[in-house]
């Protein structure tokens, strides 16, 4: 699905471009060689192996586990900000207590999960 997706995008914007050059002419929308490359190894890096990555997950757990997973991602950002940016001072008791239910309802779940 993903792929029809991407492709379907990919058609639109290409046929789009030409009449939005049309309209702003001064701007370069087009990259040049090296940033195209570059485009190129991000998004095999960041886009196309993590969703590879993911689809290799989904074999060995269920969706839902995944999804369930997918709360922490907030956290990642969170504890990632007190640690390169110092903001650890901003958070209070409820950031804790919600950050303790996320982290139990994921332990709980990957318990049953091994449970059965």
């Amino acid at each position: 699905m993903l792929l029809y997706e991407l492709l379907g995008g990919g058609t639109i914007l290409t046929l789009i471009l030409p009449l939005y050059l049309l309209f702003f002419a001064d701007l370069q929308v087009v990259p040049s060689p090296s940033d195209f490359l570059l485009l190129l190894i991000f998004a095999s890096v960041f886009t196309i192996g993590p969703f590879l990555l993911q689809l290799q997950a989904l074999r060995r757990i269920s969706a839902f586990t995944v999804n369930l997973s997918y709360n922490l991602e907030p956290v990642y950002s969170i504890l990632f900000a007190m640690l390169l940016f110092n903001e650890a001072r901003a958070l209070n008791i409820s950031f804790w207590v919600g950050l303790s239910l996320i982290i139990l309802s994921v332990f709980l779940q990957t318990f049953s999960i091994l449970k059965k």
